[in-house]
């Protein structure tokens, strides 16, 4: 298990990251790779949306383009980052809550999106499988998750950190909770880092 991965650790890092958190972001997630999320959950106006692991809300602010803010539910685990969503955001629907246990009935949301949360959860399938189990039959789940460094020393140290799952290991995850209509994605926020995440999509079975 990486450093991070553990979720006491993982919310105190948060805790004082999230100071700087969106001064550093755009060096790691882009504004045309958050439109490459929004475009492979395929949103609707009237939807009803989950993100899980909102962070700071620079992808909630991105589905918040699509659908009016209280069709949005925000669900976090560290409250330091939430404040900062909450701020930007004041009429989506925040919830404090674990990706790998979410509150929520089956089929409640048309659309759940993660991106740059999944490297922090202990058993990724569960997360996928608990996203798949709350979205309606026919809907669609997305998420963004970072590739390993190609670099092998990077790759070594970065999973000592946190996951890093291969396209493969998403496929697999997705297929194992049941998603259909796969696809996917590599890219990055620049030429240098052209390949820096994976962003896959698949639909619920209906």
């Amino acid at each position: 298990m990486g450093l991070l991965e553990d979720k006491r650790r993982a919310r105190i890092f948060y805790r004082y990251f999230s100071k700087i958190y969106d001064r550093v972001n755009p060096f790691f997630y882009a504004d045309h790779m958050l439109d490459k999320v929004i475009e492979m959950a395929s949103l609707n106006e009237g939807d009803l949306v989950l993100e899980v692991g909102c962070g700071t809300g620079f992808t909630t602010s991105g589905i918040a383009k699509r659908v009016k803010q209280e069709n949005i539910v925000a669900l976090d685990l560290t409250p330091e980052q939430m404040e900062k969503a909450i701020a930007k955001l004041p009429e989506v629907n925040f919830i404090r809550g674990d990706a790998e246990n979410l509150p929520f009935k089956a089929d409640s949301f048309d659309v759940s999106i993660s991106a740059g949360s999944i490297e922090y959860w202990p058993s990724p399938q569960k997360g996928i499988s608990e996203m798949a189990r709350v979205t309606k039959p026919g809907g669609r789940v997305v998420v963004l998750a970072p590739r390993k460094p190609d670099n092998l020393i990077s790759r070594k140290f970065a999973e000592s950190i946190m996951l890093f799952p291969s396209t493969q290991q998403c496929v697999a995850w997705f297929k194992a909770a049941n998603l259909e209509k796969i696809r996917f994605v590599e890219t990055g926020p620049n030429w240098f880092l052209k390949r820096l995440v994976i962003i896959i999509s698949g639909e619920v079975v209906g």
